[in-house]
């Protein structure tokens, strides 16, 4: 039997509340040390470099220690769906978009006792939860 199998219910849920609130701290912490230490002055070395590359009228430049060197990354996202769907459907281009199923109608479905569609695979698991009265 380990020490956890000896305590009373109440006391596993007040040290786990206890644990995930100063893990919370701590993380907040680490993360603003990141923010401030690292990520700030790595993203205005960044920007000294693009600047740099920029007024050279170059992509890339290298040195004993490293390459500096622009990318392009690209967003795509759905501005009005119902005109998105009416396009690919009107114009047959199925490639232009990605079907996923739905979650919340298939969960509908497997709680109404009905079969998953064809080629869907659904998992579901046990999770236990902690929370703070209110």
């Amino acid at each position: 039997m380990n020490a956890l199998t000896e305590m009373k219910p109440a006391d596993l849920v007040e040290e786990f509340i206890r644990l995930r609130d100063e893990k919370q701290f701590v993380e907040k912490g680490f993360e603003a040390e990141m923010q401030t230490r690292y990520t700030e002055r790595m993203e205005a070395i960044k920007v000294t470099l693009l600047d740099l590359l920029n007024k050279l009228g170059v992509d890339s430049i290298a040195g004993k220690t490293g390459t500096a060197f622009k990318s392009i990354s690209t967003s795509v996202t759905v501005a009005d769906a119902r005109e998105f769907r009416r396009h690919v459907i009107g114009s047959e281009q199925w490639d232009l978009a990605d079907w996923r199923p739905n979650k919340t109608m298939i969960n509908d479905m497997v709680e109404r006792g009905e079969p998953l569609p064809p080629g869907v695979n659904r998992s579901a698991f046990v999770n236990i939860n902690v929370r703070k009265p209110t």
